[in-house]
């Protein structure tokens, strides 16, 4: 059953006795986390048509009254996550292992509103982003998202290839034989991790919560790349032909009945942490010579 399929099926329920207005915000709802107030009003603007703001504002009240959603905390979130345990004991799949979907690619605005969750939700556990590539050649479009959530006190821990390594070596050996698409003509890994570094140089730079970004760097073979926002993470392979960004990408949720998937993929991300070395490109000294020489002793 898909996400709309559910959503209409928990609507017809007569024991929630909902409108047909408040079905329609109902069926706005989106089945990834982290969706706001206004985005779910732009979502029913965007489908149904205008609405006064206040008049969406009372029926979402009236909504949480039907599905007994009360207490202290925004209660979007909430009302999602009950939302989605439904969702889940309906389908007893894999959704058991927290496997929501399956992407192409890399899905930007999927882990951009994991990020909004985590900045504009103070309460969802665990608020901690963390990011496992060799490199990553998607940071620079979250460089906002990653700032934001420093000045909001989330933990951001960042897994690199260590540039100098034999693992590194052996990745760009690989892709440049390999993949599908042609890479640019001056594509290096080594290059590319210090472009990474100095991205995160420049977060460093502009926050006032430094402390709250981590970085480490591995000299050794991962096998995938993990992008984790929150209860959100997604996973995907490193194979020959292309970078792991443009193969295909699990999507899982933390909160799965059954941790067997999630689990492994985060204890060897723990794993591969506790292997790796800490590296901090300060903006105030010249870290590229620190970075040659970080696993040589």
């Amino acid at each position: 059953m898909s996400w709309t399929a559910f959503l209409q099926t928990l609507g017809d329920d007569p024991e929630h006795g909902l409108t047909p207005h408040e079905m329609e915000v109902i069926l706005c709802i989106d089945e990834a986390p982290g969706q706001s107030k206004q985005q779910l009003l732009a979502a029913y603007q965007g489908r149904w048509g205008p609405i006064e703001e206040e008049a969406f504002t009372q029926r979402l009240r009236t909504i949480y009254r039907k599905f007994r959603i009360t207490g202290p905390g925004i209660k979007l979130p909430q009302l999602h996550r009950a939302f989605v345990q439904r969702y889940r004991q309906s389908e007893p799949g894999l959704s058991r292992f927290g496997l929501r979907r399956i992407h192409a690619s890399f899905p930007t605005a999927v882990f951009a509103a994991a990020l909004e969750g985590l900045i504009g939700e103070p309460r969802e556990e665990p608020r901690e982003v963390a990011i496992l590539q060799t490199f990553a050649p998607n940071l620079e479009q979250f460089r906002s998202h990653l700032g934001r959530c420093l000045e909001a006190s989330v933990r951001v821990r960042i897994l690199l290839a260590w540039p100098y390594s034999r693992a590194a070596d052996l990745r760009e050996e690989v892709l440049k034989r390999y993949a599908d698409a042609l890479l640019s003509e001056d594509f290096a890994i080594q290059g590319s991790v210090i472009a990474n570094l100095e991205i995160l140089e420049a977060i460093l730079r502009a926050s006032r919560n430094p402390a709250n970004l981590e970085i480490r760097l591995y000299d050794t073979l991962p096998s995938l790349a993990l992008y984790r926002a929150g209860s959100t993470l997604l996973a995907a392979p490193f194979l020959h032909g292309a970078l792991a960004i443009h193969t295909f990408q699990l999507e899982l949720d933390l909160h799965a009945g059954d941790a067997l998937l999630t689990g492994t993929l985060l204890h060897d991300f723990e794993r591969m942490w506790t292997m790796a070395r800490p590296f901090h490109p300060a903006p105030d000294r010249n870290w590229r010579n620190e970075l040659k020489i970080l696993f040589t002793d």
